[in-house]
């Protein structure tokens, strides 16, 4: 009977050591390196919710309109210059709700070289206290990537810092070479710089939040921001902040750097390997 208990005791332990060497113990650089091109893509859909407000001169018509007209000289696509002329954006208006439609048409090549195709859907409710905002992602392909999902969000043109933000919350999918990935998460999206021009492109972004992280391979893990992610006007990339991930076999962290301008992340994993990872923007297609 003992040498039974002891045989028992032997084939559990070599079951979970097998559990154990599988891939979410945040070693494989597909994960982390779809995780940059999700990171890429939640930050074009940030942009595109910041610059479709109406402080950047969106919101300026009533009824069923086409925005694609100018008034006095300035583009229904808004003052930030974020949407180009690709870029169709209509407005219409019930009793009860504000619809934005925006549509990416061809490959519309945005601010910081993202190439956008595909449309999304922005609700805003009239009866909603808290002004939150909806934004629905269908087959939308950023950098040749298809994403899918929900952002809801309120925003404030002026914060306790004096600055734009965006607060809210993110499901989306990605379909990367790797198989499809997906994050769940809070994020807010400060404008901490460039604020007081109608300007996108003098904009510097703080990002903070966490999120639950599922990778190709089905592997879920925490991930929590700090300190911030920071992206300076002049920079396509995020340049600094770290990202902390978090499961049962350990921790793994992406640092983005000292605020020099590159496409290159450093992953520390939870063995103590440290590897670079090259951020987003590979799949134009």
């Amino acid at each position: 009977m003992n040498k039974f208990k002891i045989l028992m005791v032997l084939m559990a332990l070599g079951f979970v050591s097998c559990q154990n060497d599988d891939s979410s113990n945040l070693s494989s650089d597909d994960s982390f390196s779809s995780e940059a091109i999700a990171e890429e893509a939640e930050s074009v859909l940030d942009n595109i919710a910041l610059y479709s407000e109406s402080t950047f001169g969106v919101y300026q018509s009533t009824g069923k309109t086409s925005l694609d007209s100018k008034t006095d000289g300035t583009s229904k696509r808004g003052r930030s210059g974020y949407f180009k002329d690709c870029v169709d954006i209509t407005y219409e208006e019930t009793d009860t709700t504000r619809k934005l439609t925006i549509t990416f048409t061809g490959d519309c090549t945005d601010s910081d070289g993202n190439i956008i195709t595909g449309t999304i859907t922005k609700l805003r409710s009239k009866t909603d206290t808290s002004a939150e905002r909806s934004i629905t992602i269908t087959n939308l392909s950023i950098n040749g990537y298809l994403v899918n999902g929900s952002k809801s969000y309120t925003y404030t043109a002026s914060n306790a810092n004096g600055n734009p933000e965006m607060t809210g919350s993110v499901d989306i999918s990605v379909v990367t070479d790797a198989g499809t990935i997906s994050k769940v998460g809070t994020r807010t999206v400060e404008i901490t710089a460039g604020a007081d021009t109608d300007t996108c492109t003098d904009d510097e972004k703080t990002i903070t939040g966490s999120s639950e992280f599922t990778d190709a391979s089905g592997a879920v893990y925490s991930m929590v921001i700090d300190p911030a992610l920071v992206k300076p006007a002049e920079c396509k990339y995020i340049a600094s902040g770290i990202k902390t991930y978090t499961n049962a076999n350990g921790v793994t962290t992406v640092d983005y750097g000292d605020g020099t301008c590159d496409n290159i992340a450093i992953k520390t994993a939870a063995d103590g390997s440290v590897t670079e990872i090259e951020l987003g923007r590979k799949r134009h297609h």
